[in-house]
């Protein structure tokens, strides 16, 4: 689908999704709706991809470009949700503080932008894609795949995970 037409059919939508896996290394994203050209509403991912920083950045510098390049995705989709995962980590406290702060960094940016933000668990983001919230992370991959027909090829997990966040929000609209 061209550019043009692509942000046509975005802006006649008022249900666009941003999904966002969070973290400060590398932050998925996916565009994604709730399709309205089918009877059966299947969602449609129109862009995926990764914020990647720099490791040898400072942290602020990092949260600098996250929100920077969080800021030219919306500009340039115009959605009018956040969907974004909750952190839940049970190792590694230093890695929750700074995913935590990059989710502030990342909230932020979009509640300034005016979207409506939700938070879902992974939990409810696996029941919501698998049908069950116990999947592990290859069925939930499986099933974004097979759900997206076959848009998604090789992408970061991160990536992945974020439309599976955005088709998440997609179901609970319904």
């Amino acid at each position: 689908m061209q550019e043009k037409n692509r942000n046509q059919i975005l802006r006649s939508n008022s249900n666009v999704i941003l999904g966002i896996d969070p973290g400060y290394d590398r932050v998925g994203w996916a565009i994604g709706k709730r399709g309205t050209k089918t009877a059966s509403g299947k969602f449609e991912c129109v862009a995926l991809g990764c914020i990647q920083t720099d490791k040898n950045e400072t942290i602020f510098v990092r949260f600098k470009k996250i929100q920077s390049d969080l800021k030219e995705i919306i500009a340039h989709f115009e959605p009018t949700q956040l969907a974004i995962e909750t952190v839940y980590f049970a190792k590694n406290k230093k890695t929750a503080m700074r995913v935590s702060e990059a989710r502030g960094v990342i909230i932020g940016t979009c509640l300034d932008a005016g979207l409506e933000v939700l938070e879902y668990d992974p939990v409810e983001i696996k029941l919501a894609v698998t049908g069950n919230g116990r999947a592990d992370k290859e069925a939930v991959e499986k099933m974004v795949r097979l759900q997206v027909n076959g848009s998604v090829n090789t992408f970061i997990d991160d990536a992945l995970d974020a439309v599976a966040i955005a088709m998440t929000c997609a179901v609970s609209l319904v």
